[in-house]
């Protein structure tokens, strides 16, 4: 049985075509033309590729064909960009993705949103029962509820889909790891307000570990679940595990909220100036994501599926912190 990935040169994809191949299953790997470059070597040489877009419909035809699961990771996930680019890889592509999909008569299908549906910045409290009201003014986190409906209109249709709403996935080639390791250790790095904001974190392995189970188990079909590792600790504690992934002192350096502010107003006014498609260096955006205190719960895939994250923050950190030390790269 054929297991495809869409988004398998990014972050949650990689991990999971190599998990799956791993595991001895038949992987096929939807890679636009020319991103072939950027697979790692196990997915690479292990899985089938095929050549395709979200954009192209008769290319996820063709990439569906004898699928029996399909895993669909692929997005446009950033705080910048077109209202464009978002809906295209968000909402449009996933529409095209489900309907070849149905067609093809895929037997299980795992939907990767994201908490973001919930808004940017996120309420004070959400669980699964909190509804999508729309009012986040991002263009990520709106058109993520939107490719949410987009997976339950298709479900309604007769695909067998389940719904994933991963918090701050983090992990070795994550961006919530990299970019603050490298600004870390190039002496870059510097704390919003103190850091005093809500970090839910999800380590990479936890997640895919509520993926595989998502796309088994029949409690999980037109459902959505959020997935995290079930504690929320402060985007100040959270950077100083990556600095001790690093071996660096304790990130201290903070910008004030006021300043921080005028400076993403400017920033993002240059960038739209220029019609940069490079994202600025601060944005409000992500003021708002590492600023919020909120309290999130992952009670639903707890009780539903009976799923508990194998990783706690301070056990993943460690597991990091043992990967640098044996120099697998991050």
């Amino acid at each position: 049985m054929i297991d495809l990935i869409t988004g398998a040169t990014g972050f949650i994809g990689s991990h999971l075509a190599e998990r799956l191949l791993r595991e001895g299953r038949q992987v096929r790997v939807l890679c636009r033309a020319g991103s072939e470059g950027k697979l790692t070597a196990a997915v690479a040489t292990g899985a089938q590729l095929v050549q395709g877009d979200l954009r192209d419909e008769r290319s996820l035809v063709a990439a569906v064909a004898g699928a029996a699961r399909i895993f669909h990771c692929a997005g446009h996930v950033s705080d910048w960009g077109t209202a464009d680019e978002f809906a295209g890889a968000n909402v449009r592509g996933t529409e095209a993705l489900y309907r070849a999909a149905r067609a093809a008569g895929v037997r299980r299908v795992v939907h990767f949103s994201s908490i973001a549906v919930f808004g940017t910045p996120s309420p004070k409290y959400f669980d699964d029962t909190t509804p999508l009201d729309g009012q986040a003014w991002d263009g990520y986190s709106l058109t993520k509820a939107h490719g949410e409906a987009v997976a339950r209109k298709a479900f309604e249709s007769g695909l067998p889909l389940s719904i994933l709403r991963p918090a701050v996935v983090y992990g070795p080639r994550g961006t919530w790891l990299e970019e603050p390791l490298a600004m870390i250790r190039q002496g870059k790095m510097f704390l919003l307000g103190g850091g005093v904001g809500t970090c839910h974190p999800c380590y990479i392995e936890n997640l895919l570990d509520a993926t595989l189970l998502a796309a088994e188990h029949p409690s999980a079909l037109g459902e959505a679940f959020i997935v995290g590792d079930g504690e929320a600790i402060s985007f100040r504690d959270y950077f100083d595990a990556v600095a001790k992934i690093a071996g660096r002192p304790p990130v201290r350096r903070s910008i004030p909220l006021p300043v921080a502010r005028t400076m993403a107003s400017s920033l993002e006014a240059m960038a739209r100036l220029r019609r940069a498609t490079a994202r600025p260096l601060l944005t409000h955006t992500a003021i708002d994501m590492v600023t919020t205190k909120s309290e999130m719960s992952i009670r639903k895939i707890r009780e539903q599926l009976g799923w508990t994250p194998r990783y706690s923050f301070s056990s993943a950190v460690d597991h990091l912190c043992e990967l640098t030390r044996s120099r697998t790269p991050l």
